[in-house]
């Protein structure tokens, strides 16, 4: 197998469309030019490889890069999706705890932010989603009759692996915290 390597002074964009041997076209309809683009489409990608909507990753790629609060009008003309799209893709990342909502006094619309750490966020997210999974699995075990010893063993030590991966994540989470730069205005311009 060979692997390919970016030579030096050589941006992303250009690494991967060296490698494809075409430009990458987004979703969005126009040949990709910059990282920002390109970081903006994986973002959808990732998204979509976890089962959420490719939108929903984009609207998050973008706010990320924009570091400033966002409409829904400025996502649409940025992404090129309809409002109806973005209305919905961005309700969900703000109900999955990504985005948040900002109101400005005398403006007619809401703006939508990034959280300060979506990664840190998404590490909290999964450690519940296993503790929650640990916690119904246990519950079952416990109706499981002696005869059946062998399977409640099994299905235990599902459960201590769903535990155990909660509290590594936790851990994993909280030394991440640790190394974290303290906090700055991330809505300040560069």
């Amino acid at each position: 197998m060979t692997v390919a390597m970016q030579q030096p002074g050589c941006t992303a964009v250009q690494f991967v469309q060296s490698v494809l041997n075409v430009p990458i076209e987004s979703s969005i309809g126009c040949a990709m030019s910059s990282a920002r683009e390109l970081f903006i489409e994986q973002m959808g990608l990732f998204s979509q490889t976890e089962g959420a909507p490719r939108i929903a990753g984009q609207i998050l790629g973008y706010l990320i890069v924009e570091g400033a609060p966002r409409t829904l009008t400025q996502m649409t003309q940025a992404l090129k999706i309809s409002k109806g799209s973005a209305s919905t893709n961005a309700r969900l990342l703000e109900q999955r705890g990504l985005v948040h909502r900002v109101s400005a006094l005398g403006q007619r619309q809401d703006g939508f932010a990034a959280v300060d750490e979506p990664g840190l966020h998404t590490l909290s997210i999964m450690a519940e989603r296993f503790r929650a999974s640990a916690d119904a699995i246990e519950t079952i075990a416990v109706d499981f009759p002696d005869d059946e010893a062998a399977a409640r063993g099994r299905v235990e030590n599902l459960a201590r692996f769903h535990r155990e991966s909660a509290q590594f994540l936790d851990e994993w989470r909280a030394r991440l915290c640790g190394r974290r730069k303290p906090a700055h205005n991330i809505y300040k311009e560069e």
